[in-house]
């Protein structure tokens, strides 16, 4: 093919959505995925996008997606790592199965995109672009979407390492608070009822999530600089954009103070 090809999970609006429309406006093939297609975008229609349902966290739905990839384009040039889901709750309270919903995706559906499509992105010794967050940064009560991401950024720094062993590129992006729908449902959400021995520090921690959102931008902003990487000759393997001034200083405080002033909060 003379164009180049990307794929982007998690495309259902939002972030995705951006990113997939920024590729396209440079005259990309894209091949926008997600789970719930049929909420997507009517982009199906116009020319250079293919819209498929895939399921990050299930190995023959992205077997099957990396088959026909190869089938219908013959290459890869751009893989993004996008899918993602939020939740809160008490982490210590929640067991394996409650974690395992969110881990499944926000990180463990990297290992399976890097498995099936790295053969072709060998073949073109194309980039891996992952999205995680700056919430990896700090301690991270009641926040099982911070502890994903903390291990999403431990697997890409393997996976990292490993792919630029067959020339491919990874680049890692850390943005901060984005106007997407998952913002909007994390200003909207609500205290739980559940009786539980967090119960009263979880309801104080979501009261005071408001306070911590800071500098929103659009997902367009965010979708440039994921263009960018993805097509300039020499990126970076790490990138933060609108940092959360508060995070940025916060996460440089010894592991002490760090601790004793989110206690002093939630008490």
């Amino acid at each position: 093919m003379d164009k180049k090809v990307v794929l982007i999970t998690g495309s259902n609006g939002g972030l995705g959505e951006a990113i997939a429309m920024a590729y396209r406006k440079n005259h990309f093939e894209v091949i926008a995925t997600d789970i719930k297609i049929e909420e997507s975008p009517d982009i199906s229609k116009k020319e250079g996008f293919t819209i498929m349902k895939l399921d990050v966290t299930s190995e023959i739905d992205v077997a099957n997606c990396a088959s026909y990839v190869q089938k219908h384009y013959g290459q890869l040039d751009v893989l993004i790592s996008n899918a993602g889901v939020f939740d809160f709750y008490a982490v210590s309270e929640a067991g394996a199965d409650k974690l395992k919903s969110i881990m499944d995706v926000n990180f463990l559906g990297l290992a399976n995109l890097t498995k099936y499509f790295l053969p072709l992105l060998h073949e073109s010794m194309g980039r891996l672009i992952v999205i995680s967050s700056e919430s990896y940064k700090v301690p991270a009560p009641f926040q099982p979407y911070a502890v994903s991401k903390q291990a999403l950024e431990s697997l890409y720094d393997a996976i990292k390492i490993e792919l630029s062993l067959k020339g491919i590129k990874s680049i890692l992006i850390r943005p901060g608070a984005i106007q997407t729908k998952i913002l909007e449902d994390t200003l909207k959400f609500q205290p739980s009822e559940q009786e539980t021995l967090l119960k009263k520090e979880f309801n104080k921690f979501i009261n005071k999530i408001p306070n911590y959102i800071n500098r929103i931008i659009p997902p367009q902003k965010v979708a440039q600089l994921v263009f960018k990487v993805g097509t300039i000759k020499n990126p970076g393997s790490i990138y933060s954009i609108n940092y959360n001034p508060l995070v940025a200083v916060f996460s440089s405080l010894p592991e002490r103070l760090k601790n004793y002033f989110i206690r002093k909060e939630l008490n």
